[in-house]
Formats: structure tokens, C-alpha cells, sequence
């Protein structure tokens, strides 16, 4: 285990810990990351968790339930359907494509 002796500085509203970058690699930690504090330490760690998590189970649960009514809910989607932005130039990825690039690994 390495450790490192470090200050903590002013950042705006807030207080920061720099992490000198040898010492990140050695960690293995990126993205996300997770604070746990106990009185005299804060650990940091890999936050596995990916933010949408769940989500799917959750919508589906959402449509399945008695309360959903589509023409509740999405009253105005038809409004915003036809904006008029299909006209519109676009170079980017079509949709499908988009799903396919950023699907999970």
C-alpha cells in the first residue's frame, strides 16, 4: 500500500484533495467513483454502478401499472413529434445507429 501526504485546498465553494497521477493509476479508479466518510478518513472508491441501472425494469413497471395511461402521461408528445425538425439537416449518427455505438458491453 502507498500513501501519499497532501493538503487540502480551496476550490470555489469547495474543498479539494489533488491526487497526483501515479497514484491514481496505482488505484486503478476512473469515471465514477464513490465516497464513503467515517470520522477521520474518507475512502474512495470504483462505483460499479452505472447510473441508469434499473431503469428499463422501472419504465416497464411504470407502463404495466394501472395508474399509466398513455394519453395521460404523453399528451403532448404528438406537439413535439411534429416541430418540425425531421426537415432539418443532421450529420450525425441516425438513432439506430446511436443505440447500437453506446449499447452495454
Amino acid at each position: 500500500m502507498t500513501s501519499v501526504t497532501t493538503k487540502l485546498v480551496k476550490d470555489g465553494n469547495s474543498i479539494a484533495v489533488r491526487l497526483p497521477k501515479t497514484l491514481l493509476t496505482m488505484s486503478g479508479l476512473y469515471g465514477v467513483v464513490r465516497l464513503e466518510a467515517k470520522k477521520g478518513q474518507i475512502t474512495i472508491k470504483q462505483d460499479k454502478k452505472h447510473p441508469r441501472d434499473g431503469w428499463e425494469e422501472q419504465i416497464k413497471e411504470v407502463l404495466s401499472s394501472k395508474e399509466y395511461s398513455k394519453d395521460d402521461n404523453f399528451s403532448d408528445l404528438d406537439n413535439a413529434s411534429n416541430d418540425g425538425l425531421k426537415n432539418l439537416p443532421w450529420s450525425g449518427p441516425s438513432y439506430e445507429e446511436w443505440l447500437k455505438n453506446n449499447e452495454k458491453h
